[in-house]
């Protein structure tokens, strides 16, 4: 094929070059410009509904952290945050007060004891979470009826037990297989009476604690 002629100071004109550079580049079709944008907006709801997901699911494990937990056999004493705790546990048919039940129902009363062993002991004095649960993961509620520990900080003694008298109702048939579980708090109360002012300046300037850690204690 034979090069088109180059005229003197001129340019080599190739056919059909000027049609296509000069002609507008024409839009995409409606439906494929539909498509482009609900493409672009399915994205971006995905994106955002897998933000605030993961948002949510930091929240909750920042809320709810996964518990470490320490097994105590039983009539053994569990140390934890400068605390030794004990629990014991005995069956009650009924109790002073309380409405009567069932037949295939059973009264737990159970002693929580807590003794600090040193200062920082008593500073970590707030109320723990306890429970009652089964080796198989079933659950039932317990309740704190009675609180022995001294009103003021300064008459809590490092190296004496203070009682929680704890109560709780569970089938008759796994009431002596159930077992403690006793998560202290990680609150820290001050030696000294202090105001609200400076209860709520010392409580923003400590590094807050996960209370994930649990006492198990066996029967």
């Amino acid at each position: 094929m034979t090069a088109p002629a180059v005229p003197p100071g001129g340019t080599a004109e190739v056919p059909g070059a000027a049609e296509t550079a000069g002609a507008p580049v024409s839009d995409p079709p409606p439906r494929r410009r539909t498509a482009l944008r609900a493409g672009a907006a399915v994205l971006a709801v995905t994106l955002a509904v897998g933000l605030s997901t993961w948002s949510g699911y930091l929240m909750y494990r920042s809320g709810v952290p996964d518990y470490r937990i320490h097994t105590v056999a039983a009539g053994s004493t569990g140390t934890l945050m400068n605390v030794a705790w004990k629990v014991k546990v005995e069956q009650a048919d009924s109790l002073p007060g309380a409405r009567p039940i069932k037949a295939d129902q059973q009264w737990l009363r159970i002693t929580v004891t807590r003794t600090s062993l040193n200062t920082e002991g008593v500073i970590r004095r707030g109320k723990p979470e306890i429970q009652v649960e089964h080796p198989d993961g079933r659950r039932w509620q317990a309740e704190v009826v009675e609180e022995k520990l001294p009103l003021e900080v300064k008459d809590h003694k490092v190296g004496v037990g203070y009682d929680y008298d704890v109560i709780s109702l569970v089938p008759k048939a796994v009431a002596g297989q159930v077992e403690v579980r006793v998560i202290p708090s990680t609150i820290r109360v001050p030696l000294e009476e202090e105001s609200v002012e400076d209860m709520f300046k010392r409580i923003g300037t400590e590094k807050a604690e996960p209370q994930d850690q649990v006492l198990l204690f066996r029967r």
